[in-house]
């Protein structure tokens, strides 16, 4: 393929589209998944240290969507793909993990 057909279809496909503004939405995303993460995390523990018990499914939901970001990243970037594939993994147990523990299988 030659250099000026590849120019081209980067073109088309980001036709009509700011990459900046796709950049800052990315960020975003991150920045809002960690906030999710930590204010998950908060309660959490503070449900387990006043004694009111835990909730499974709440954190269940984070930890998924930890996951699907994850494997969405291992397929479609080949940057970093091993370590991403590994996270996913992991949030993946996590998960149901959690679900398992909400459904009081464990």
């Amino acid at each position: 393929m030659k250099k000026e057909e590849i120019l081209e279809k980067s073109r088309n496909e980001n036709k009509n589209k700011d990459m900046y503004a796709i950049e800052v939405e990315s960020k975003a995303c991150k920045y809002a998944a960690l906030a999710l993460i930590i204010l998950a995390t908060i309660y959490y523990c503070f449900e387990i240290f006043t004694g009111k018990g835990s909730n499974p499914a709440f954190y269940s939901m984070i930890s998924l969507y930890c996951s699907i970001v994850y494997g969405a990243k291992a397929l479609k970037i080949e940057k970093h793909r091993k370590l991403n594939t590994t996270s996913a993994i992991i949030w993946g147990i996590l998960t149901i993990m959690l679900i398992v523990q909400y459904f009081g299988v464990l």
